[in-house]
Order: C-alpha cells, then sequence, then structure tokens
C-alpha cells in the first residue's frame, strides 16, 4: 500500500492496523507470498482507486513517507507481524518510537527519518534481525544508539541530525554511560537457573576442564572450542570457548547471553550459564552423550549403520521441531544461520538437539554478521545467499532440507572424492529424481528394511526445503507437520 508523496493530513488511522494478511503470518502464509497489486493515488480533492488485475510480488509493506502526517504513530502498528517494510519519513510524526515495534521480527525496512520523533531508540528493536535498512535521522532522538545485532551496521547517515544521540556510529561519546565493570561478579557464571551451575567461579571451570586442556576439547567449530567439564558436584557439561574478536561490551554480552538463554525446548541444547574472566567468554551447555549427527553419519567407523530408518526419522523430527521454536515461539525469535548436521547433537537416546543458535548475535558483525559476511558452511548455504547476504528463515529451511538429505543418504553435502557430477548432495538428489531413480539415493544401509515408503515421503520434504527458490519453500511449521505424518498413510502435498 502507497500513499506516499501526497497532501495527506491528520494522524495515521488505527484501522490501517487491522489487515488480515498483515496482522498474522499464518494468513500471510496462506496468500503464497503473491499480492494484488493496488496502487492507490490520493489527492486532497479525491480518492480514487485503480486496481490491477494480476498478482504481484511485491512485499507486505506501508509507505505512508511525504506527506503531512502529525501526532504519534500508532502502537498497533507493532500487530502487523508480516510486514516487511514501513516507511513514515518527512511527515511531522511526534512522541516516541513505539517499543512494539520490536514484535516486527520480519520486518527489513523501517523509515522513520525527518520527523519530530522524541525519546530514546528503542533497545529491544535489535530484535529486528532481518532489518537491512534503517533511519531515524533528523528527529529530536537522544540516548545511546542501541548496538549489537543489525545495529552494527548502520552508518552515520542512519542516525544524523539529532543532536542528543550518542555513540560510537556517531562518534559522539554518552558521558552518563557507566562503563565500569564489575571483575568480582564478571569472574562468576550469571545464569542462577540451574542448580549446577549455580555460585560456580572461574576456578571450578579452570578445574573442571583442567585449564582448558586439548585433551578434553570434545568440538570446534567458527565460534570457537568445546570443553568437556565434570563439575565439582559431578554434573558433566559442555563449555564452549568463544574465539574470535567479540564486538559486545560486557554488560550487552551478558544481555544477549540472558536473551539466548530463555530458548528452552526439548529439542535445543539448553544454556546453562556463562562466564566472563579476563578477556575470554565462555558459554555453558547440557552434555549431550552421542556428540553430534556428523559424527554418526560421517565420522565414526559404522556409525551410520547404528542409525536405522526409526532413529533417524527421529532425528530429523526432532531438529525440525527445535528449529520450529526458535523460528517461532522464543523471544525473540532467531535465525540460526548455521543449521548442519554437526549441530544436531544426540542425547543418550538419540534425540536431536539443535545447537550454537544465536552465537552469532554475539560476535563483531564483519565475522559473522547476516548482512556483512556469508554466514553458514559449504553445501547448506542457500543459493540466494550468494546474491543477498541476508540471512532468514527460509535459508534456515534450505539447510534443514540439506540435513535431511544426508539422513537419507548418508552422503555428505559436498564430497570431493565424488565424481564432478555427485559431488554436490543437493544437485545429485535432484538430477537422480528427474531421472526418476530417487529409489537409488537411499543409504544402501536402509534399503531393504520395508521403510521405502516413508523414506520417500521425507524425500519429498527435503527437496521442497531445498528449492532453489526461497519462496517455493516450505515454513517450518508444513516441515513439523508433514514429518509427524510420515508414518501415517496421509499424502504429503506439494
Amino acid at each position: 500500500m502507497d500513499l506516499s508523496f501526497n497532501l495527506l493530513t491528520g494522524v495515521i488511522p488505527v484501522e490501517l492496523t487491522e489487515l488480515p494478511a498483515l496482522a498474522s503470518q499464518q494468513a500471510n502464509d496462506k496468500v503464497e507470498r503473491t499480492y494484488l497489486e493496488l496502487p492507490v493515488f490520493v489527492n486532497a480533492n479525491n480518492v480514487s482507486l485503480l486496481q490491477y488485475n494480476q498478482l504481484s510480488a511485491l512485499p507486505p509493506a506501508i509507505y505512508l513517507g511525504n506527506n503531512h502526517l502529525n501526532g504519534s504513530i500508532p502502537i498497533e502498528i507493532g500487530k502487523l507481524k508480516a510486514l516487511l517494510q514501513l516507511d513514515v519519513k518527512n511527515n511531522s510524526f511526534s512522541g516516541d518510537i513505539p517499543v512494539q515495534f520490536s514484535n516486527l521480527t520480519n520486518l527489513e525496512k523501517l523509515d522513520l527519518s525527518g520527523n519530530q520523533l522524541s525519546g530514546e531508540i528503542p533497545d529491544s528493536l535489535r530484535r529486528l534481525h532481518f532489518l537491512s535498512f534503517f533511519s531515524v535521522a533528523f528527529n529530536n532522538l537522544q540516548g545511546q544508539i542501541p548496538t549489537g545485532g543489525q545495529f552494527d551496521t548502520f552508518s552515520y547517515s542512519s542516525f544524523e541530525g539529532n543532536s542528543q544521540l550518542c555513540g560510537p556510529v556517531i562518534q559522539r561519546s554518552c558521558s552518563q554511560q557507566n562503563t565500569s565493570t564489575n571483575t568480582t561478579a564478571a569472574s562468576h557464571s550469571s545464569n542462577k537457573r540451574n542448580n549446577e551451575t549455580k555460585d560456580l567461579t572461574i576456578f571450578d571451570i579452570l578445574k573442571a576442564t583442567e585449564n582448558f586442556s586439548q585433551a578434553n576439547i570434545i568440538g570446534c567449530g567458527g565460534f570457537g572450542l568445546v570443553y568437556k567439564a565434570t563439575l565439582p558436584n559431578g554434573t558433566t557439561v559442555a563449555i564452549k570457548k568463544l574465539s574470535g574478536d567479540l564486538g559486545l561490551m560486557e554488560r550487552e554480552f551478558k544481555a544477549e547471553v540472558e536473551a539466548l538463554s530463555t530458548a528452552q525446548h526439548e529439542n535445543l541444547v539448553a544454556l546453562k550459564g556463562y562466564c566472563v574472566h579476563e578477556g575470554f567468554r565462555l558459554l555453558m551447555y547440557t552434555y549431550m552423550e552421542n556428540g553430534s549427527l556428523d559424527y554418526w553419519l560421517h565420522e565414526k567407523p559404522d556409525g551410520a549403520s547404528q542409525l536405522d530408518w526409526p532413529t533417524r526419522l527421529k532425528i530429523a523430527k526432532g531438529a525440525s521441531c527445535g528449529l520450529a521454536y526458535l523460528h517461532q515461539i522464543c523471544e525473540p525469535h532467531i535465525v540460526h544461520r548455521d543449521i548442519k548436521s554437526s549441530n544436531i547433537l544426540l542425547n543418550e537416546n538419540f534425540e536431536a538437539h539443535v545447537a550454537d543458535f544465536g552465537l552469532s548475535r554475539l560476535i563483531l558483525p564483519y565475522h559473522t554478521h547476516v548482512t556483512t559476511e556469508l554466514v553458514g558452511t559449504l553445501g547448506y548455504i542457500p543459493p540466494e545467499y550468494g546474491q543477498a547476504w541476508v540471512a532468514t528463515l527460509r535459508g534456515d529451511v534450505y539447510s534443514l532440507g540439506v540435513v535431511m538429505l544426508e539422513l537419507l543418504t548418508g552422503r555428505r553435502p559436498v564430497d570431493v572424492c565424488k565424481p564432478k557430477m555427485s559431488r554436490e548432495l543437493v544437485g545429485w538428489v535432484q538430477q537422480m529424481r528427474i531421472e526418476g531413480k530417487q529409489d537409488q539415493v537411499f543409504d544402501p544401509i536402509l534399503r531393504g528394511k520395508g521403510f521405502e515408503g516413508q523414506m520417500l515421503k521425507v524425500l519429498d520434504v527435503a527437496c521442497m526445503c531445498v528449492s532453489h527458490n526461497p519462496f517455493k519453500r516450505p515454513s517450518i511449521r508444513e516441515v513439523v507437520e508433514w514429518l509427524k505424518n510420515v508414518a501415517s498413510n496421509t499424502e504429503i502435498k506439494t
């Protein structure tokens, strides 16, 4: 809806926030990302509508810029969960920026420039992980500019014209900010939710890991090494020692970790505590007895033979449920950005737990950030990331589809030892399906065990997830539902 560059006056009608396809992500999904193009031409004397009888791929957006609108911006706009773009620049809006905007978790563009807005920029806007354009320039805002998340990518031009804003991006220090740190508190694990991590000291952690001995390393990834540690009470945990340049101050790091620790689900690896001490930062997780799916499929001798089809299907279901929780339920919503078999950990019952979610929010943006550098692992990265390095929910679904193909085929996503035509798993599977040879893609260990019908259903789901066109991929909600019905007679409709 575009009402920009007119002579509109008055306030934004609250009724504008009751558009059903914008208020509900579920309703928005039902229109299959296609929108009827309805250009609206409005002037001071008359209103006329011109409707094109065609479908358009325009994003869900509201444009009200360059008018004479005033009053406060309705907080009800925060209900439009499917909104991708909101542009109200160059009006006369006053009052605060609604904190409810932090609920617009799909928002990619927010332009509030050229108004008379006052107060502070809500710190909670850091939750908008898809936000690639943001401007509050030329208002009357004050206080510290948020840091972390997408805010680390916005330039001076996003904030200029606000004489009372402060922060590194505009090279104006916040004199009122207390930058001192409590070194005693920083040397302790500050998450008190779990008895086994309560009141731990850094010395307990050093002893539990034998001073981070190489012998205790159980994992290695882009964010650092993982150590097995036995706490004084006998509990075994996994401790990740974050590596690289950490872009967050201690206060901000703690806030981010506290936010991640609220993600509690049976298919997530639980974050149990953290520690900041003398320049390094530690995260403490539940220990997973059986390690990673990657280890069992590709590293452990005869490991794949111990994963029968019911176990592999259970792993696929669990991983999808964990990802669905990150995308839809936990606050803030989290785009994982690096779903892969080595980040699917298995407990003693081979139940899947998604690991390493949200860690890219804790590292400097030029190392892992969503919009500045490609995040992910070769073979799992969606093709659209090559054109626009913006991590999305649909990108996570693609990566999950690759994991499902690993479970079905027993192959790595990329295997340089294979012939050129079958080196990349996704392309090879798609070509085999085109040739009508889909039965031949399954892991030989799984064949002839009576589960071919179920495996074909999961293959259908996986191939939809790895569609080259991101808009043709299913939502994670649909993936979860389809996998639940694999063992039934219910047909999976593509």
